[in-house]
């Protein structure tokens, strides 16, 4: 191997790191019988729905304030304390303004951030997909046009450990990284 060409990929192996340092990693935790990974890889609601589905599970769906909770640590950890927009389970493409998550369940629970669900912006009738976001108000739900790109969380009817959904006895597992 000459130098030029190793010199170019660590430069370029180098680079890459720099330019991604601000990314989530992967992360697995299990919460109340369920297990969770953030996926960072950036997509439209749709293929993180599709993808989610193939991997087993479903985008995360969020049904009480401490779930809530658990899911908001779980990105802040995957961010290193800082946070990152992520999509979740929820819509209202078939019905505007009835908000059901992906697995067919009302919304009973909401932590929206005000003035949501608003369908305003520069998606203005087209906000129906939902994304975990960081404001001055604090961590909260926003609507969202789907063509939007953000990291996405899968959610698993089981606990799991760094196999995804490979099943795992325990409850509450703790957070992993699987960088």
């Amino acid at each position: 191997m000459n130098k030029k060409f190793l010199t170019f990929s660590i430069a370029f192996c180098l680079l890459n790191l720099a330019v991604h340092a601000d990314r989530p990693v992967s992360i697995i935790g299990n919460y109340d019988g369920h297990g969770y990974e953030l996926v960072p890889n950036p997509v439209p609601w749709h293929i993180a729905k599709k993808k989610a589905e193939d991997a087993g599970g479903y985008l995360v769906v969020i049904t009480t304030p401490q779930e809530n909770e658990y899911v908001m640590e779980l990105i802040k950890k995957s961010t290193k304390g800082d946070f990152a927009d992520v999509w979740i389970g929820l819509t209202d493409e078939k019905k505007e303004g009835e908000w059901r998550w992906v697995n067919g369940e009302k919304m009973t629970f909401n932590k929206w951030l005000p003035p949501s669900p608003d369908n305003w912006g520069c998606w203005a009738g087209s906000e129906n997909c939902v994304h975990l976001q960081h404001s001055k108000e604090g961590f909260g739900w926003n609507d969202y046009s789907g063509d939007g790109r953000f990291v996405y969380m899968i959610e698993f009817d089981h606990v799991i450990d760094s196999q995804r959904g490979s099943l795992k006895s325990g409850r509450n597992s703790g957070l992993r990284s699987t960088r």
